[in-house]
């Protein structure tokens, strides 16, 4: 275990004044002293800073000597340290286990895209600001909008949580209908005609509220008027110019015969400038997500992974679901395994990516950094992202506004959130080490204030969110078909199953025993069948780790010989 990520997960707390719950009442100022403050702005880093906060907002900041400290102040010496904004992930899917992590690496708001049902994510946002469950604050967007999906398309598990609307009329009305249910913003999918997004995203923004998509083309995307898209492979679609072969693109990486990584090597860079250009004339964010796809491929891979796995191996986040673990060892093993003009294919594609950001930013255009937890332990996963934009070419301070201010802007929260100036909430990130000249300073978190309150960043093994999530369709696991569907009596065989949502934690069971099993992918598993008698035998996949998550059963007909 680094000595940054132990010092991570056991903080030093300064003060005892700071042991208070979150819900401590503020009666005196607070002043940190001392330190080089990076303000989320993308201003140059303020060496030897002062920041004072009282009663939740930023009362002044600027460099010492400029600013003064009030004579009754609580005051933090942060020399040798560095502030930052509290930081916003960017690509956040909020689950009932992470509120520990999130504070614990200085995130203090989850802009939350896509969850469901909308009603538990609701009392989430509203427990945490009563101060009942420990987590990050909570921008809320609910169940996504999405399209029926293409013929010949398997669905989707996302799809399964997601509202379906086809024509305009339903656009605007699960616009409003989300909106009365006090949702900050919307996630749009891939699979909404041009119309109907479109019809969609004007009662979204006549409502005040942003709209963050998914989409194969970027140019129905930024013409419908979205806030900012998500993925890289936004970009790689967009830039295929032949309608059919991006459809059978899209149509393979949907059915698992090619890789979302993969996918990118049919990128056409020479698309780039007339992307670029249409984004920027509508102000069209983008959260490239490249840490779930790429990071096998930077040069920090072998850190990365390390770190990684300490996390989830902490026997103080036994709490943590065993797929983390599995889902990350698989993912780097991937790559591991890979050969190396394979790898060289992959990695010349992720170079184009890069690229693409460099030459967005340097136009103007606005980057998001986010975890987009899958492959990746959200909040951890924001600062992998921000090493990989210092990978990709840019500075600590373009970095740290990806995952602050910008985001900020896009949710229409600048007011009052996303950078370090008079005036706005405090949040706030006290970090050792000097960001300016190593992002992943990053990642040694002391002290985190949000709304002005210092908030316990240590990690409990007896934490337990008070509202678990209830088990909805769109995470049931389930089976759809086996191949073979029959087989002889007396005879091993190897079988394929396709369904959904599986992970690399689920048991196979036949006839309630366990049998051999191996993880494809979300969507494929592959078992082994023991020599068997002639009958019906039945098959369902559990996950030891979590109670009621048998899935439905699938029976293999075993004949005689």
């Amino acid at each position: 275990m680094s000595k940054s990520f132990s010092r991570t997960i056991f903080p030093s707390v300064l003060f005892c004044f700071f042991l208070a719950p979150a819900v401590w009442a503020q009666t005196r100022p607070i002043a940190i002293v001392g330190g080089t403050l990076i303000d989320g702005t993308g201003r140059d880093a303020v060496e030897d800073a002062v920041i004072v906060f009282q009663n939740g907002r930023i009362q002044d900041v600027g460099k010492r000597g400029e600013v003064a400290v009030p004579a009754k102040a609580q005051t933090i010496d942060a020399k040798g340290k560095t502030i930052l904004p509290g930081l916003i992930d960017g690509h956040c899917h909020y689950w009932e286990w992470i509120g520990e992590l999130h504070l614990a690496y200085g995130v203090t708001t989850c802009p939350d895209i896509n969850n469901s049902p909308t009603e538990w994510i609701i009392a989430q946002k509203e427990g945490i600001q009563k101060g009942k469950i420990r987590g990050p604050r909570l921008w809320i967007s609910g169940h996504a909008l999405d399209g029926p999906r293409p013929q010949g398309m398997p669905e989707q598990r996302w799809q399964r949580g997601s509202i379906i609307i086809r024509t305009e009329d339903e656009a605007r009305k699960a616009v409003q209908e989300h909106v009365n249910k006090g949702m900050d913003g919307f996630k749009f999918l891939e699979r909404i005609a041009p119309n109907v997004a479109k019809a969609a995203a004007e009662e979204a923004r006549r409502l005040g509220k942003p709209v963050i998509g998914h989409s194969v083309n970027m140019f129905d995307a930024i013409d419908a008027g979205y806030t900012s898209i998500e993925h890289s492979w936004a970009v790689m679609f967009t830039t295929i110019r032949d309608e059919k072969k991006r459809s059978e693109v899209d149509m393979a990486r949907m059915t698992g015969k090619v890789g979302t990584v993969e996918a990118h090597t049919n990128m056409e860079p020479d698309q780039f400038d007339r992307i670029i250009k249409a984004m920027l004339e509508k102000d069209v964010h983008w959260s490239p997500a490249w840490g779930t796809q790429f990071r096998a491929l930077s040069p920090r891979v072998a850190e990365m992974k390390k770190r990684e796995l300490a996390i989830v191996k902490n026997p103080r986040l036994s709490y943590l679901p065993a797929y983390n673990a599995e889902s990350i060892e698989g993912y780097f093993a991937g790559f591991e395994k890979m050969a190396p003009e394979k790898r060289d294919q992959l990695t010349a594609a992720y170079k184009l990516v890069q690229e693409f950001a460099r030459r967005y930013v340097a136009a103007g255009g606005k980057i998001h950094s986010g975890s987009d937890p899958g492959t990746f332990l959200p909040a951890y996963g924001l600062h992998a992202e921000l090493e990989l934009m210092i990978d990709a070419g840019f500075s600590p301070l373009v970095a740290i506004q990806s995952a602050s201010l910008n985001v900020a802007q896009a949710w229409g929260k600048d007011k009052d959130y996303g950078s370090v100036e008079k005036g706005k909430v405090a949040d706030l990130v006290i970090v050792r080490g000097n960001v300016s000249n190593d992002i992943s300073a990053t990642q040694n978190v002391e002290t985190v204030f949000m709304d002005g309150k210092s908030m316990d960043t240590s990690f409990h093994p007896n934490y337990r969110n008070p509202i678990p999530r209830p088990l909805s369709d769109r995470f049931v696991t389930s089976i759809t078909q086996l191949s073979p569907a029959a087989v002889v009596e007396g005879t091993e065989a190897q079988l394929k199953v396709t369904g959904s949502n599986f992970r690399p934690s689920h048991q196979v069971l036949l006839n309630g025993k366990k049998i051999h099993s191996r993880f494809v992918n979300g969507r494929e598993l592959e078992i082994q069948i023991p020599a068997t008698s002639a009958g019906t035998h039945k098959i369902t996949i559990i996950d030891p780790g979590v109670a009621a998550s048998e899935s439905n059963a699938a029976y293999l007909v075993v004949g005689f010989k």
